[in-house]
């Protein structure tokens, strides 16, 4: 056992080393890294209108670098030689709230040897900060303002000359089965700009050059927190008009550890530990239930992905912080890590409560109180009284803040939007008949003299003149007379009913007569009916607009003859409802329902007139006072028919006098037009 656990201890210091096989020879001194110091804690302070963020880094030895970024209006803080440790958790940087701070976010913007850790603040416009530091750490002093938003540095640290790191020392290669990388990639050195030395512009920094990292020796821990795509060095830009992918969610967990080489069989998982922490430069705690032995394999792999693997397949996890490396049970840590939540929220209930009254001007309290509910804490109230509009408040004095400064957002004057919808409705009738009347008796406008000057001439007479018909041959010796007529055209049938003219022709004989009428009609009409409904409304709240009429109609209650009627009214109505929603470009989103509908009373059933209904419902963006058309229908009915005698009415030349032609056209055309405007005040 002895003699294994020395074997595994030599192979880790050659494993550590990380050296080009040539150096085993002759090892060139490393250059010197600047001396690391750690971010330990993040606090602020309120300072009148303004606030001061105090970062502790025991230790700093470099003057910060600072930059303004624009969308969004970003305060960037670059502390060279600081490593981001894990003692700044997110709920450290959630208390960093203030109206002039919208979110705030550190991480490790360069790892070892020469480690950068990047603070970056979103401010609101106008915002001043001034950046002091001293050994202790870093302060930034920010005060509302008018304008850009600007950063400057002042009371800067000089920088300390650095030691010489210390050149490791080489040991004699194991008969073990460890392999040694072929090559380790040294970077070169680059030499930096003083941070002193950069121009100010418009009182921001100039961009920082990137730092340059070696990888010769082990990396810092591999809890160093991401650092988001829009803050990494040269970080490609989206071309304009193109969508660019992204990532929800966090991504998966990238390892820079120094790259390992090793192969062990029936290990005790304690000796391998104590090798990974020495790899990584780290202070090692064990629990007492860290126990087993298992065998590993891994060739050319980051030693800190070699750590999260073992631990993973022990059932194992760990925590690191300020250099500190602890293996525990999965379950310990977790049972650990909820007995701090719970003390940290028992830590950040306590206090004297405070209670303020905000009346509210604009919103209305009730639905103000539904979104207090959520920012309060469980110890935490909001009381409303409706009739003078104001919210009575209880909470925290840290979380009051934080509340009054929603309700001044909330609390805000809606823009008005006016809607004027358009319908258009154009009906256009073009009717053209020609018919026959044949008449039937001696009467009206129709009526022939007699030849004896009497008005009056029998249907079939022995003299003429007579009506449609054709005397037969006298017959003396009985005395009798034959007659016969005929009407080749029902009133009705080839005839008019509201004839525009006529023309009467007649042929009469002493034994034939012909009597006919020739009639005619053309009608052309148009119509054209405009409704504009208009309504006012604010933004995001639905308006209704409605004019119109109930026509009544009876009804018989039960269904069956004989029971009680009574009176039932069925709507005709032109109706808008309208949703506006204005966007920050200017825009405005509406939905919209439309509807109209008439009576038609010449169509009824029983009296009751039949109701002819146009309806659209849609959503649609339309710029301010612009004017769009919603839909429109336009129908087009053609209608071509002849009623007559049959065989009759077919004969060329003459077959118009057995029947009647009918032709007519009807144009419908309905446009729907919608007009958006912000009311200014």
């Amino acid at each position: 056992m002895n003699a294994r656990l020395s074997s595994l201890l030599v192979a880790g210091g050659v494993v550590l080393a990380g050296i080009h096989t040539g150096s085993l020879h002759a090892s060139p001194p490393l250059e010197a890294t600047p001396r690391k110091a750690t971010l330990s804690s993040a606090a602020l302070e309120s300072v009148g209108t303004g606030a001061k963020v105090l970062l502790r880094i025991p230790g700093l030895a470099t003057q910060p670098g600072v930059q303004v970024l624009s969308g969004p209006l970003r305060v960037v803080v670059d502390l060279p030689g600081v490593d981001r440790g894990t003692a700044v958790t997110k709920k450290d940087l959630a208390q960093l709230a203030h109206p002039l701070i919208q979110k705030a976010r550190v991480a490790q913007f360069a790892p070892e040897p020469k480690p950068v850790t990047r603070l970056v603040l979103e401010v609101a416009p106008g915002t001043q900060v001034v950046v002091g530091s001293g050994p202790d750490g870093v302060q930034l002093l920010l005060t509302p303002g008018e304008g850009r938003v600007q950063a400057r540095l002042e009371g800067a640290y000089q920088p300390m000359p650095l030691p010489a790191a210390p050149v490791m020392e080489t040991a004699s290669i194991p008969s073990a089965p460890i392999q040694l990388p072929t090559e380790t990639p040294v970077s070169t050195p680059v030499a930096v700009k003083p941070l002193a030395s950069l121009p100010m512009v418009g009182g921001a920094f100039q961009v920082l050059p990137q730092l340059a990292a070696a990888t010769a020796l082990p990396v810092a821990s591999p809890e160093a927190v991401q650092v988001p795509e829009a803050e990494k060095p040269h970080a490609p830009a989206a071309q304009p008009g193109r969508l660019v992918g992204r990532t929800l969610g966090e991504g998966a967990t990238k390892y820079s550890g120094s790259k390992i080489t090793i192969a062990l069989s029936n290990t005790d998982i304690r000796e391998f530990l104590q090798i990974l922490a020495d790899t990584g430069k780290l202070n090692l705690v064990m629990d007492p239930d860290v126990q087993g032995s298992f065998g590993f394999r891994f060739t050319d792999t980051p030693w800190d992905q070699v750590l999260d693997v073992v631990l993973k397949n022990a059932g194992l996890g760990k925590e690191i912080q300020n250099g500190v490396l602890r293996v525990a049970k999965v379950d310990k840590l977790q049972k650990e890590e909820e007995e701090r939540k719970k003390l940290e929220e028992t830590k950040a209930l306590s206090g004297e409560l405070q209670t303020i009254t905000r009346p509210l001007s604009y919103a209305k309290v009730g639905e103000v109180q539904k979104i207090l509910k959520e920012m309060l804490t469980k110890r935490g109230s909001a009381i409303l009284d409706e009739r003078t509009n104001t919210l009575i408040i209880t909470d925290l004095p840290r979380n009051i803040a934080v509340v009054d400064d929603l309700l001044q957002t909330l609390d805000v004057q809606i823009q008005q939007v006016q809607i004027e919808a358009r319908v258009v409705e154009a009906n256009k009738n073009w009717q053209r008949e020609f018919g026959v009347k044949w008449p039937q008796s001696n009467s009206g406008n129709v009526a022939i003299t007699g030849g004896t000057g009497t008005t009056s001439t029998p249907w079939v007479g022995p003299v003429s003149p007579f009506w449609n018909g054709t005397t037969g041959f006298n017959r003396p010796a009985s005395g009798q007379q034959g007659a016969v007529a005929w009407s080749p055209g029902n009133a009705g049938v080839t005839s008019l009913a509201a004839p525009a003219g006529e023309l009467w022709v007649s042929f009469l004989s002493n034994r034939f007569s012909i009597n006919a009428v020739l009639q005619a009609l053309e009608s052309e009409g148009t119509v054209k009916i405009v409704s504009s409904p208009k309504v006012v409304t604010q933004n995001n709240k639905k308006a209704t607009i409605l004019s119109g009429e109930k026509i009544p109609y009876p009804t018989q209650q039960g269904g069956a003859a004989g029971g009680a009627i009574t009176v039932a009214f069925i709507d005709a109505n032109l109706q808008l409802d309208v949703t506006p929603q204005v966007t920050n470009e200017g825009t405005i989103i509406m939905d919209i329902k439309l509807e109209k509908a008439e009576a038609d009373f010449s169509r009824q059933v029983n009296g009751t007139p039949t109701i002819l209904r146009k309806a659209i419902e849609t959503q649609m963006l339309v710029r301010d006072g612009g004017t769009a058309v919603l839909g429109g229908v336009y129908v087009t009915n053609s209608s071509v028919g002849t009623a007559g005698v049959p065989f009759l009415s077919k004969i060329p030349l003459i077959g118009f006098l057995f029947r009647k032609d009918t032709k007519a056209e009807k144009n419908t055309e309905l446009l729907i037009f919608i007009t958006p405007r912000v009311i200014r005040q």
